[in-house]
């Protein structure tokens, strides 16, 4: 039987409506899962839901509100959601705590980080000094990698992926800034931007800035990414 794999959904508040881009649910397939869309529930009801699951993956879309983690909103902060905020860190810490393996895939990372405690440069630009700038909102085709990131030798990912450089695409504006425990940094791009985070106290525990999602069918590494994933809920089954 195919592991059941939730996929958060991103919110429209003004239509009332759920949205998903098909490609997480055909990565997730494509790597032997059952793709399950999360609704924005009751935490409690949604939690039961996810305790019948066995893996959550969490996905892109807007800003996470700086509220969650102990900042004013910066100028260059974009569009938050509440509804989704409240829920996806809520659910996301009680899966860290329940040992539910988790996949979060650019917003997703983040949300992983500061659901754990830690925090986010609100814009990479205007927040983040560095020499080297590498542009992290490519308008090349969504399969198309842009940017370099160096993983570390011993990480989880990089087992992953059979190699310590890999190449990927590239679609935000924020980024983790502070790790949170149990996470450590796995991976960052050229200009020092964390690319990944994983934990080793957890069954899975993986995060990653781009969208693997968008790359799976063109490059045979980043479904590898989504077949770990998957097999880590098999076993936890």
């Amino acid at each position: 039987m195919k592991p059941l794999i939730g996929i958060t959904c991103d919110y429209d508040i003004a239509a009332d409506r759920l949205r998903l881009h098909n490609d997480y649910c055909q990565a997730i397939y494509a790597a032997g899962g059952m793709p399950v869309m999360l609704p924005y529930v009751d935490i409690e009801d949604l939690c039961f839901l996810a305790s019948r699951l066995d893996g959550i993956m969490f996905t892109g879309g807007g800003d996470v509100d700086p509220h969650y983690f102990g900042e004013l909103p910066h100028y260059a902060l974009g569009q938050v959601n509440p509804v989704r905020d409240e829920a996806e860190i809520r659910l996301c810490a009680w899966a860290m705590s329940n040992d539910k393996p988790v996949l979060g895939i650019c917003r997703g990372i983040q949300v992983m980080n500061v659901a754990m405690g830690g925090t986010l440069y609100q814009d990479i630009v205007a927040q983040m000094k560095c020499e080297i700038v590498v542009n992290h909102r490519q308008t090349a085709p969504g399969w198309q990698p842009c940017h370099g990131v160096r993983l570390e030798v011993d990480s989880i990912i990089s087992r992953i992926m059979g190699h310590q450089n890999i190449r990927v695409n590239s679609f935000h504006h924020q980024a983790v800034k502070e790790v949170a425990p149990p996470f450590y940094v796995a991976g960052r791009s050229d200009d020092g931007v964390i690319e990944v985070i994983e934990s080793k106290e957890h069954t899975f525990a993986v995060g990653v800035q781009w969208h693997p999602e968008r790359m799976y069918k063109y490059h045979k590494n980043m479904l590898m990414l989504f077949k770990a994933f998957v097999e880590a809920c098999r076993k936890s089954k």
